[in-house]
C-alpha cells in the first residue's frame, strides 16, 4: 500500500459527481487498490456524500478530499459550507431518495460531521 491524496473543489451541480467517481478511483489506484468491489464501494460512498453535499448544501460550490494511507485506510471528506446536518432518514419504498445516509452508516467504519464537512472512514480491506 501506497498512501495517496487528492483535494478538489468544483461546482455544486450533480453533473460534478461523477469526476469526483473518476478521482477516487485514481487514488485508490495510486494506493494501490485495485479489488473492484472495494473500489466500488469507496465509490458509491463518495457518490452520496457528494450528492447529498450539492442537493441539500447552501453554497456554490464543494469541496473534496480523499485520503489512503498507508495502512490500507480510507478517509473521504466532503464540506457542502452548510450549517446544517445530515441526517439518517427511514425511506420508504415509494421513496425516490432518503437512502444516501443510511448506505453511508451501513457501509463505512464511521462518520460524522465537523463544522461544514461531512467525512467518513472505512477499511479497504489491503494492508
Amino acid at each position: 500500500m501506497r498512501a495517496a491524496h487528492a483535494v478538489m473543489s468544483f461546482d455544486a451541480d450533480p453533473r460534478q459527481v461523477e469526476n469526483a467517481r473518476r478521482v477516487t478511483k485514481a487514488v485508490l489506484g495510486k494506493a494501490g487498490i485495485r479489488d473492484r468491489d472495494t473500489v466500488g464501494t469507496v465509490q458509491l460512498l463518495v457518490s452520496e456524500i457528494v450528492t447529498n453535499a450539492i442537493v441539500h448544501g447552501n453554497a456554490n460550490t464543494v469541496s473534496f478530499q480523499l485520503t489512503c494511507d498507508a495502512d490500507g485506510q480510507v478517509l473521504i471528506e466532503v464540506d457542502d459550507h452548510s450549517s446544517g446536518n445530515p441526517e439518517v432518514r427511514e425511506a420508504t419504498p415509494d421513496d425516490e431518495g432518503g437512502r444516501g445516509m443510511q448506505l453511508v452508516t451501513f457501509l463505512a467504519d464511521d462518520w460524522g460531521r465537523k463544522g461544514t464537512c461531512t467525512w467518513c472512514t472505512l477499511p479497504t480491506g489491503t494492508r
